[in-house]
């Protein structure tokens, strides 16, 4: 049986939510600056969200999805894939005003790969992405110049 991957992180930065939220919902620049990511496309569009085609990859080792995202502004962001490479994949973000204009960034990231095939890229994806993903939005504020003004 595939083995479930369940990570949460919660982060403060010197960030405002509205503008997290709007880096984190710019699905399509993601190859730019996330780790393992090689491509992400929206392919529709509806009234609270989108639906997006995403290939994640290891060295020569990758896997095309599609993901239905559900955006809260500037709250929350729901990611979830019903590909049948998983048993589940269900990626929450949330923002929460802190003081001084800043934000509290909770990420949660739960994931089970259905294949025996996929399972060892999927250890590895879910297990890079954990350790990677808030990192990786947080250096690309910073790179962005989104950060408060002191």
């Amino acid at each position: 049986m595939a083995k479930a991957s369940h990570h949460y992180e919660s982060r403060v930065v010197s960030i405002a939510p509205q503008r997290m939220f709007d880096l984190v919902a710019d699905v399509e620049r993601y190859p730019e600056f996330l780790p393992l990511m090689r491509e992400a496309r929206i392919v529709q569009r509806d009234a609270d969200g989108y639906e997006t085609e995403q290939v994640l990859a290891v060295g020569l080792l990758a896997h095309r999805f599609r993901t239905h995202t559900v955006l809260q502004p500037p709250h929350s962001i729901l990611v979830t894939s019903a590909d049948r490479g998983f048993r589940r994949f269900d990626i929450r973000w949330a923002f929460a005003p802190e003081s001084e204009g800043g934000c509290r960034i909770a990420f949660t990231l739960d994931c089970e790969v259905r294949s025996i095939w996929l399972k060892p890229l999927g250890d590895v994806l879910a297990a890079q992405m954990a350790l990677t993903t808030v990192n990786a939005f947080i250096q690309r504020a910073h790179a962005l110049d989104l950060a408060n003004p002191a």
